[in-house]
């Protein structure tokens, strides 16, 4: 599977990931998106919205779950602002800017599912307005995590994010700041080993965003980040590892119920499909319908009777 474009950052080699688990990422990217919004601005301005363009998982040689599936997916996201709509009736002949109306032949932005049989697109920027992202995702197997979000720390400390939880790491707290919407749960997290792990493998310009069976390590598809060898594929790893790294004790803290509610559900339907399969018509185990059922049976048929 060829890469969104020919940047050295995607390095590597890439295979297609199978439908659940692309359905995962999305699901995935719009609950770490929607954390970051609601912890903190940075990273969803103005309101824009998240795409997922393209999700793909190494090949072999990168690291595996115990049952050998490889749970690292590398995405491809693009956000932009809400288009400005006219306001009143326009005509439809016309576009939004008055110009005859003609074939869509493209979704905004570079249409990264037609890719050249010989190899990726050469590189082009996203359009006016629109933003392109690069992430690394792991799943989080039986758990249900409260929202995190580990934010660079802007140069300077310009516009700096602030902090939600104070670390006694200068290294980590000069790096990275945190917000989460449980400040016990965050200091749980980021024990010294999973703060010396982001440390080392999440670069400097990137976000770590969890939220429910999701961690999410991205940063912006820039000129600089473009070009570094192989970062998409290194941020997988990270994420991955990660992941991995999470104490034992705080995943048993937020086990995830899901299975619970499939199983409710499946119950449900299985007392549903036992009751239709007992119903006989004119017949019900209620007393009162039962009531009902005969004494509309005994009217009809009186009504039935010849003169």
């Amino acid at each position: 599977m060829y890469p969104p474009d020919d940047s050295p950052c995607w390095d590597g080699t890439w295979t297609p990931v199978a439908p659940l688990v692309d359905l995962w990422a999305q699901s995935a990217l719009a609950r770490t998106a929607a954390a970051l919004t609601s912890l903190h601005r940075t990273g969803d301005e103005n309101g824009s919205h998240h795409s997922l363009l393209w999700a793909a998982a190494p090949e072999s040689g990168g690291p595996t779950d115990a049952d050998g599936d490889d749970k690292g997916v590398a995405v491809f996201v693009q956000t932009a602002p809400p288009p400005s709509l006219p306001l009143g009736d326009t005509d439809p002949d016309l576009d939004l800017f008055g110009e005859p109306v003609m074939a869509v032949t493209a979704l905004v932005g570079d249409d990264h599912s037609q890719l050249s049989a010989n190899g990726p697109k050469p590189f082009s920027p996203p359009e006016q307005g629109a933003q392109h992202w690069v992430g690394g995702m792991a799943q989080i197997v039986g758990a249900w995590l409260p929202d995190l979000a580990i934010l660079p720390r802007h140069p300077g400390d310009i516009d700096d994010p602030g902090t939600d939880w104070e670390t006694e790491s200068l290294a980590f707290a000069s790096r990275h700041s945190v917000r989460a919407s449980d400040v016990r749960f965050a200091s749980d997290v980021l024990a010294p080993h999973v703060m010396a792990l982001i440390l080392d493998g999440v670069p400097d310009d990137a976000a770590v965003t969890v939220s429910g069976n999701a961690i999410h390590v991205w940063w912006e598809y820039t000129p600089d980040s473009r070009l570094d060898l192989r970062r998409a594929r290194h941020t997988v790893d990270t994420a991955f590892q990660i992941r991995h790294a999470l104490p034992s004790f705080v995943l048993a803290a937020y086990p995830d119920h899901s299975d619970q509610v499939e199983q409710r559900l499946a119950q449900r339907a299985a007392e549903g499909a036992a009751y239709r399969a007992a119903r006989v018509a004119g017949h019900a185990n209620d007393p009162t319908l039962q009531r009902i059922y005969s004494q509309a049976q005994a009217t009809y048929q009186l009504g039935q009777r010849p003169e």
